[in-house]
């Protein structure tokens, strides 16, 4: 009888240790899950969730998803509605990872001194315009002489408000600057007379609604266009190189959709509020050769950002200058195309 309970007893403690390690071990596994679980967050100027441009199409298509998925990572899309200066922000508290947005705010954001590099060109022809609203009898730069103008400060139309005032003879004095990201109502509601906005919002207001009529864009002033850059935080593209040669994949196959199958691409960038005709204009700006999408930073766009890190420093907008050579890196691209 002692024989047996002794049995019993062996047992049931064998049966509690196995089922102890089991759950031990499957903490374990969710532990681990836990920590190889990664997250690459992109940051973009916006409203909605949609970025636009060549990564709009590879978010939509999800080719970024797919090929983050391939080396362990999820994506998470941020979209910042007070545009540059918030993207900024998110990179300097460490909130995004990468960000893509135009190159005025990436110099801006470099001249502080945030540990950030400069890792590809989304867009290499980007451009700004004065808009008016339909009906106003302002036909003309210089006819803003003594007028309300809204912009967007910190982002890369107020170097080109700065830059075709000056082009006209107007200096900043002659004229009320109103920064506003609030591109529909302030100037429809009449509380500014004209507004700067980007090509983008440019095509919404001026062809899609018809509301608004241009007065002027840098389209006309080749040598004041600007670019979408690709920037990353440094210390988290060194530590997570996998991920970032994976959204240079997903942006390539985007770019070979938007050569080889036009037409959804374009039915795709209608997301950003722009109708069809308005997209073709807009993203079909080389011809649909889509030669703009260029990746690379090349000696061009190294030339580009250095003119516009030179105009910041004149006019004061930032202090501080950097090595441009330093702050890209194109080894994550370099990569990609292996």
């Amino acid at each position: 009888m002692k024989k047996k309970l002794l049995s019993i007893f062996l047992a049931a403690t064998t049966v509690f240790l196995l089922v102890g390690c089991g759950n031990s071990k499957q903490g374990e596994n969710i532990k681990s899950t836990e920590k190889t679980e990664k997250v690459v967050r992109i940051g973009f100027p916006g409203t909605q969730n949609f970025i636009g441009g060549v990564a709009g199409v590879a978010q939509e298509k999800k080719y970024i998803e797919n090929e983050l998925e391939k080396v362990g990572y999820k994506v998470e899309y941020k979209p910042f509605a007070a545009a540059g200066p918030a993207v900024n922000e998110a990179l300097t508290a460490k909130e995004i990872d990468i960000a893509i947005y135009a190159d005025f705010p990436g110099i801006l954001s470099k001249s502080k001194g945030v540990d950030t590099s400069l890792i590809g060109i989304a867009d290499n022809y980007i451009t700004s315009a004065i808009i008016v609203k339909s009906d106003s009898p302002i036909s003309s730069v210089k006819d803003l002489k003594g007028k309300k103008i809204g912009f967007a400060k910190g982002t890369y139309m107020q170097k080109y408000l700065y830059q075709i005032l000056d082009a006209n003879g107007i200096a900043q004095s002659d004229v009320e600057l109103i920064n506003t990201t609030d591109f529909d109502s302030a100037l429809q509601g009449g509380s500014i007379d004209a507004l700067v906005v980007t090509d983008t919002q440019e095509a919404i207001q001026v062809l899609s609604k018809k509301i608004a009529k241009t007065i002027d864009s840098s389209k006309n002033h080749p040598d004041i266009t600007a670019q979408s850059v690709i920037v990353g935080n440094s210390q988290f593209i060194s530590e997570n190189k996998d991920s970032v040669v994976a959204l240079f994949k997903a942006l390539k196959e985007a770019k070979t959709l938007m050569k080889e199958n036009t037409n959804e691409a374009y039915e795709i960038l209608t997301k950003s509020g722009l109708d069809k005709e308005a997209t073709k204009t807009l993203y079909g700006k080389d011809n649909e050769k889509f030669d703009y999408v260029s990746f690379k930073v090349d000696d061009e766009a190294k030339k580009k950002i250095n003119e516009s890190k030179t105009f910041m420093l004149d006019n004061k907008l930032i202090s501080k200058d950097f090595d441009t050579d330093k702050w890209i890196d194109n080894s994550f691209y370099e990569e990609a195309n292996k």
